[in-house]
């Protein structure tokens, strides 16, 4: 592609970027999947016989308004990164909860470890603390995050349980 016609599409995808205000991980991504796509159909345009500009101009005509489409955009994705961190940081303290009832007894006297492993419950807090970070959250820092968490509230619970606060 011309660097004229890359400048063009950078152009273009900086005022599509002024009308969004997104994290700037999820906007990074949605600008860099808008510019496949453009440079797509600008080729799609080339390729019908179209000179630069009016493969430009056909191609932008094609994604609508910038300020359409950067207000869509931005509606459509507004707030998942703060839901995505609520999550990451929610999921592994209800779990390691969760896990600090089923492993001490309400006075707080630690189970057996023979009886605990035979308690699905167990099994199924710990599958679900590990599994749920990786499979719902998009971006493998939040699930790095809820691991660690989890992990260091596992010990604090565990540890101050032993310790009979």
């Amino acid at each position: 592609m011309a660097a004229g016609l890359a400048c063009e599409i950078d152009a273009l995808l900086e005022r599509l970027r002024a009308q969004m205000d997104l994290d700037g991980e999820r906007e990074a991504e949605l600008l860099e999947e808008l510019r496949v796509h453009l440079e797509e159909a600008v080729a799609e345009g080339l390729a019908g016989g179209l000179d630069e500009a009016a493969a430009l101009a056909q191609a932008a005509r094609r994604f609508g308004a910038e300020a359409q489409v950067g207000r869509a955009l931005q509606g459509a994705h507004a707030g998942w990164g703060t839901a995505d961190a609520v999550m990451a940081a929610a999921v592994p303290v209800v779990c390691a909860l969760a896990l600090r009832w089923l492993v001490y007894a309400p006075d707080g006297t630690a189970l057996g470890w023979p009886q605990l492993l035979s308690r699905p419950s167990f099994w199924l807090v710990a599958v679900v603390a590990l599994l749920v970070p990786l499979l719902k959250l998009p971006r493998w820092r939040y699930a790095l995050a809820a691991w660690v968490i989890f992990w260091g509230l596992t010990v604090l619970f565990g540890s101050a349980a032993a310790l009979r606060w």
